[in-house]
């Protein structure tokens, strides 16, 4: 496919654009993408999950910066990527919002393998459960609480009992 702005040049970057529920597809080669400004936009994931965070808000700290290998907010927001291991201790309010937004969980909810059996499932209840027993205790809700102790006492009975 020709590129659509100089039909000279193969098309190699393909942008979709919605706007107001209407799509529209353009192909451009590499240098008309560039000379339009869209080559910055194109492959920059990083750009994209960056809006989805509130530099304003308490999720990042101004001024914060990794204590191993030095990234400040301002280089990742530039860049898109941590530095090092400790980035992720470092960022890690900023991370649970981006996957709060991008994902609704931050907690891995997937399927559970039938190979595994019942005692993943049922470990997953434990662990819900347990949760959700810290929570109806600081809440003061002392009759659900006892409902999720009694449940826990049960799952951990069929436990042993296997």
């Amino acid at each position: 496919m020709l590129c659509q702005n100089c039909g000279e040049r193969e098309a190699r970057i393909s942008i979709t654009q919605i706007i107001n529920n209407q799509k529209t597809e353009i192909h451009l080669c590499h240098q008309c993408a560039q000379q339009s400004g869209h080559t910055d936009s194109v492959f920059a994931l990083h750009k994209m999950l960056a809006g989805l965070v509130d530099w304003s808000s308490d999720a990042v700290s101004r001024g914060k910066t990794c204590p191993k290998c030095g990234l400040t907010e301002v280089e990742l927001r530039k860049r898109g990527k941590f530095g090092c291991e400790q980035c992720y201790a470092t960022w890690a309010p900023m991370i649970k919002t981006i996957l709060s937004r991008v994902q609704s969980r931050t907690v891995h909810t997937g399927k559970v393998p039938h190979s595994a059996g019942q005692q993943v499932k049922v470990q997953r209840e434990l662990e819900t459960l347990r949760r959700q027993l810290e929570e109806a205790v600081q809440e003061e809700r002392f009759e659900d609480a006892a409902r999720f102790r009694d449940r826990i006492r049960e799952l951990q009975a069929e436990l042993k009992g296997e």
